[in-house]
C-alpha cells in the first residue's frame, strides 16, 4: 500500500511542478516583491516544469533558511556572486542584503572576503599548473 501511495504522491508532485497556474502564482509574487522577474527567471518561466521547482527551491533557500537569518543569507549570496563575477546577482543580492538590514560596510566586507578567497583560489590553481609546466620543462 505504501508503494502505491508513494507513486501517487510522486505523480501529484510532477503534475504540480508543470502546473502553469503555479508558475503564474510564483511569478506574480516575485513581480510584486521585486517589480519584475528579470532576464533569467523570464527565460525559465517559458518552461513551468523547470521554473516551478527552481523557484520553490530558491524560496526555501533565500526566504525561509533553516539556520541563518535572511540578512546573513543575502551577504553569503553577495559573496558568492562576487566570486562568480555575476553582475546581475551582485546587484540583486546587495539590494536585498540592505533591505534585510545589512550596512554598506557589511556588504563591502562580504565582497572583500569573497574577493580574497576567489583570488587565492585562482592563484592556487594557476600556480599548480605553473609548477606542472616547470616540471615538464626540466625533463
Amino acid at each position: 500500500m505504501a508503494k502505491k501511495n508513494n507513486r501517487a504522491l510522486l505523480k501529484s508532485a510532477k503534475t504540480l511542478m508543470k502546473d502553469e497556474a503555479l508558475t503564474e502564482a510564483i511569478s506574480a509574487d516575485i513581480e510584486k516583491e521585486r517589480g519584475g522577474l528579470g532576464f533569467l527567471l523570464g527565460m525559465l518561466k517559458r518552461r513551468p516544469r523547470t521554473f516551478n521547482p527552481y523557484m520553490l527551491r530558491g524560496l526555501t533557500i533565500y526566504r525561509e533558511p533553516s539556520s541563518l537569518d535572511r540578512k546573513t543569507v543575502e551577504l553569503v549570496a553577495v559573496g558568492a556572486a562576487t566570486a562568480l563575477h555575476c553582475e546581475h546577482c551582485l546587484e540583486a543580492h546587495m539590494k536585498r542584503a540592505v533591505e534585510e538590514g545589512a550596512s554598506g560596510d557589511e556588504v563591502l566586507d562580504a565582497i572583500l572576503v569573497a574577493g580574497a578567497i576567489s583570488e587565492s583560489s585562482a592563484l592556487s590553481v594557476a600556480m599548480r599548473k605553473f609548477r606542472q609546466m616547470e616540471g615538464k620543462k626540466k625533463d
